[in-house]
């Protein structure tokens, strides 16, 4: 029969391995992507894809997935102008991104996945390779031309709106500038009250 000493050691053995714990680590799959050759200086139509699932294989929706380029050497941007781009995964537990546009340094990078749900984290890295002799292919060319001129018109809208506040804004400022002229003040006029006559009497 085992002593309360030795059933106290045995328990915290077992919490050290880990033995009856809840495994909360994400794993990420990629499903697209990795591997990918793309050219330099071009906007890829590409989808980078990855899987969210549990320990146990059950897909997790609603994760947030976080894509990251590196910082320098061989690298790109997204649509957004920055290295990195968060989304959520779907009812399938899938999450991807799109429209990465690459740098002109050819090379070898990773892209960093980041997934989070409730309390679990997960990581892993697609690989990519930017080159210098690789076409771009007729979806990149056309994703390409398109970007400019969306961009270009979402500037336009936000120029209009910019411009229509700035206007407001100098319309108030005039109106609160223009001096404001002062009626005189009205005298006030008190008539006259006359009170009621006293008599009084007193001894001859």
């Amino acid at each position: 029969m085992s002593s309360p000493g030795r059933s106290a050691a045995l328990l915290l053995c077992l919490a050290a391995a880990g033995v009856g714990q809840t495994q909360t680590e994400l794993v990420i799959t990629p499903q697209e992507g990795a591997g990918a050759v793309v050219p330099r200086s071009a906007l890829s139509s590409r989808r980078f894809a990855v899987l969210v699932t549990a320990a146990d294989g059950r897909p997790i929706s609603q994760a947030t997935v976080s894509f990251r380029l590196p910082e320098q050497g061989a690298t790109g941007a997204f649509s957004s102008g920055l290295r990195s781009e968060s989304v959520m995964t779907d009812g399938h537990g899938l999450a991807y991104v799109r429209g990465i546009l690459w740098g002109d340094v050819p090379g070898a990078l990773r892209i960093l996945v980041t997934a989070s749900y409730r309390g679990q984290h997960g990581e892993a890295f697609i690989p990519v390779e930017i080159s210098a002799t690789a076409k771009a292919s007729a979806a990149d060319r056309q994703s390409l031309s398109a970007r400019p001129g969306s961009g270009a018109k979402r500037w336009l809208i936000l120029a209009a709106v910019a411009g229509g506040a700035l206007a407001g804004v100098a319309v108030a400022g005039g109106r609160s500038a223009a001096p404001v002229s002062a009626a005189p003040p009205v005298p006030a006029v008190i008539a006259p009250s006359i009170g009621s006559p006293s008599i009084t009497i007193g001894r001859p």
